[in-house]
């Protein structure tokens, strides 16, 4: 009995066992790999992804599951992931699991992030792959990864350069000499006598070029250019060497990095040096040709501000540049600022720019007699600033501040731009019934007679004309012209005064104004009749 009880037994646990195991074995059976396939990048594009170090790209898998669209069983659950290599980052928004069902594709976007140091080769990106049945209990069934192809670029390394001399030819030296580090040493100094010769060409060349009508300026220029130039060979040369020694990316990278920021110091420092020259020999030939004063060589500081302000925010710009600084956000800001400043101060603004505008096209200069919009008044320029002009009053004796935008904006008559003689017209009236070609000649002579009076033909002689014909007298102008403005009054007043005497000792009549009235009497009863009352 025991034995048979035992048998028994047995076969209650191996039934319980069965029960128990095979639903897990049959929902195992329900997943396969070929359940659902995946396709890469190169498949859909006939070629590996290519991202420069430093960048970012994207490539794009198609997951597909192969199962009938009829069978009510055939959805699976898909799990992605991605095996990522150093100085490689894959990340993708895509990868939460997601159900297909038989026959349904599904593409997934990955973005991959090299780093700036990453090194110039071939690399391989492994995208995983999980599936499982929707049934109760099933496990997730690997299926084998696929691999995706990167080529990576970086200029941080030697690639083709490396252990070559120059970074283009054989190193055909013999051991120890032509081991990259020997080689590396060997391509500085050539680089470093190369460039000695090149400067000892060119630099004399440029000197002359910038210099040819300035040449007081050659020996200072060339005095900065002998310190400054070898110290962008040095920099080029060793920057070209640490490639061909095969330096590691990173060290070459933060090297190259202050190698560029001090190439834009030292190529600023020459621009400037040569900009100076430039304002020197500007400033020099428009002073030789009278379109200057001393008092008006204020414009030299401000042509030197100018190229200071635009060779330092342009050199700025370039350091923020290289030393990764997001120069988009920077610019959007400081656009923003400058919009609140120039809403602020836009007055003081124009003013500036009203000044700058006056300064470089000079519609006068210190000592010049002007006449600002329609005032009659005539002011003489003492001084042109940058945000005012400062006029001398000679009827008041005043001095005027006036801002440079009410200058730039108005109406400018320069008396005296080219020459103090000033023009000037003298109106006589005489009598009807005087001999006019007698009081036309009288004035003549006593224009041709007066000191001031400009008769040598370098201007048009004094002449007169009738002008007008008034209720009580005839208008005569005499016009000509006198050597000095500044004593145009004076001169004007003295030629009415002997214009008059020469009238009176020759009979000519200046009448008074005269009115012919007639009178008509009238009766009470208002007709007029012709008798006497």
């Amino acid at each position: 009995m025991r034995p048979a009880r035992a048998s028994a037994m047995l076969l209650v646990v191996l039934i319980a066992s069965l029960v128990l195991v095979l639903p897990s074995s049959s929902s195992d059976s329900d997943v396969a790999e070929g359940d659902v396939w995946m396709s890469s990048f190169e498949d859909l594009h006939s070629g590996p992804l290519t991202i420069n170090a430093g960048a970012s790209g994207k490539f794009s898998i198609v997951v597909t599951n192969s199962l009938s669209a009829s069978d009510p069983e055939s959805s699976r659950m898909v799990s992605i992931g991605f095996v990522s290599v150093p100085g490689v980052t894959v990340s993708s928004a895509d990868l939460r699991d997601f159900t297909l069902k038989g026959q349904e594709s599904r593409s997934v976007t990955a973005t991959v992030d090299v780093d700036r140091y990453a090194g110039a080769d071939d690399y391989k990106i492994e995208v995983t792959l999980g599936i499982k049945s929707l049934q109760p209990g099933s496990k997730m069934v690997e299926v084998k990864p696929l691999t995706v192809e990167l080529v990576v670029l970086s200029s941080l390394s030697s690639g083709d350069s490396y252990n070559k001399i120059l970074g283009m030819f054989d190193n055909p030296l013999p051991a120890p000499f032509n081991s990259p580090a020997a080689t590396g040493i060997i391509s500085f100094l050539l680089w470093m006598l190369i460039g000695a010769v090149a400067l000892m060409i060119f630099v004399p060349y440029l000197i002359r070029l910038v210099t040819h009508n300035h040449k007081e300026e050659g020996p200072k220029l060339r005095k900065e250019l002998r310190v400054l130039a070898p110290l962008v060979l040095f920099l080029f040369s060793l920057d070209n060497s640490l490639r061909i020694f095969g330096a590691d990316e990173e060290i070459v990278g933060y090297l190259g990095r202050w190698f560029i920021i001090l190439y834009i110091i030292l190529g600023a420092l020459i621009a400037w040096r040569i900009y100076l020259v430039l304002v020197r020999y500007t400033m020099s030939k428009v002073s030789n040709g009278n379109s200057l004063d001393r008092n008006d060589m204020d414009i030299g500081p401000l042509l030197r501000l100018f190229g200071k302000l635009v060779i330092s925010v342009l050199s700025l710009t370039l350091i923020m540049s290289a030393m990764g600084f997001n120069l988009t956000a920077i610019v959007t800001s400081a656009g923003i600022v400058s919009l609140g400043i120039t809403l602020g101060a836009q007055n003081i603004l124009n003013q500036f720019f009203s000044g700058v505008v006056l300064l470089m096209t000079h519609p006068f200069r210190s000592g010049d007699l002007v006449r600002i919009g329609t005032a009659t008044t005539v002011y003489k320029v003492s001084s042109v600033n940058l945000m005012s002009t400062t006029f001398e009053n000679g009827e008041s004796n005043e001095m005027v501040i006036m801002p440079n935008n009410m200058v730039s904006s108005s109406a400018i008559v320069n008396l005296t731009r080219d020459t103090p003689i000033y023009r000037i017209a003298l109106f006589m009236k005489i009598a009807y019934g005087s001999d006019i070609d007698l009081a036309r000649k009288l004035m003549m002579d006593v224009a041709m007679a007066h000191p001031n009076v400009v008769n040598s033909g370098t201007v048009n002689l004094p002449y007169t004309r009738i002008s007008d014909l008034l209720d009580s007298s005839i208008e005569v102008r005499l016009t000509c012209y006198v050597y000095d403005f500044n004593s145009s009054g004076t001169i004007t007043g003295q030629l009415r005064e002997a214009v008059y005497k020469s009238f009176k000792e020759n009979g000519i009549t200046v009448p008074f104004p005269q009115m012919d009235v007639h009178m008509k009497p009238a009766h009470k009863d208002g007709i007029q009749n012709d008798t006497d009352d």
